[in-house]
């Protein structure tokens, strides 16, 4: 082969000689080229250390940088919910414990009896020094009671006597208790007047008072 290639004319000899590879350098060109081409470009926004080289770039329809960073974009907003989840848990946690808290604070169906127990508790309770109550009767009407999904209103219509201080304790001790109880309605009619004729002044007689004392019933059960 060394034979015919010295055998050619000067002129086809170094036509082969410089043609050749620059032949081989093309085809090397293009098929690199097309290749880079299915890279893309890569922007600015991506790591400018991993950069390919400006005369290397290609912006081409389809693009595995594009679709790598589009893929990467829908990562980071998934892990920005997933970031977010302890804290979502710890404000469920914190609801949950609420509903909990006020669950507590209505009786059961069956703790009708102890909500009776508790407000005649309630007012025997009242300190001597601060004023006296004396209950005459408590009866539970919830025959009517509004009913509120799987809560409902039970009234306990309380007959009482006692004077204003005691009433008013009575009543602050009833609304502020841990169960939930609301005066709806009260009614006093004023006790009767004597006369001290010793001390020269007036006698007042214990107020009568009729009140409506209502809660909320806590069914977990019902039906809504």
């Amino acid at each position: 082969m060394a034979t015919s290639f010295s055998a050619l004319p000067k002129k086809q000899q170094l036509s082969i000689v410089y043609g050749v590879p620059a032949a081989i350098a093309v085809l090397i060109i293009y098929l690199t080229w097309r290749d880079l081409g299915a890279l893309g470009k890569i922007d600015n926004d991506i790591d400018p250390t991993n950069r390919l080289p400006s005369l290397l770039q290609r912006n081409t329809p389809v693009s595995v940088w594009t679709d790598i960073r589009s893929t990467q974009a829908d990562i980071d907003d998934k892990q920005k919910i997933i970031d977010r989840g302890p804290a979502v848990k710890a404000k469920l946690q914190s609801i949950l414990a609420d509903i909990k808290a006020y669950e507590e604070r209505l009786p059961r169906e069956t703790e009708k009896a102890e909500m009776r127990e508790l407000i005649e508790k309630l007012a025997r309770d009242i300190p001597k020094d601060i004023g006296t109550v004396e209950l005459k009767s408590v009866r539970i009407v919830d025959d009517a009671g509004e009913r509120n999904g799987n809560m409902r209103t039970i009234t306990f219509q309380t007959e009482l006597t006692g004077d204003l201080d005691g009433i008013l304790k009575y009543i602050d001790q009833l609304e502020k208790n841990q169960r939930f109880m609301s005066v709806s309605t009260l009614s006093i009619r004023g006790g009767q007047v004597t006369a001290d004729l010793v001390a020269h002044k007036p006698i007042f007689g214990p107020h009568s008072v009729h009140m409506d004392i209502v809660t909320y019933v806590y069914n977990p059960g019902a039906k809504r």
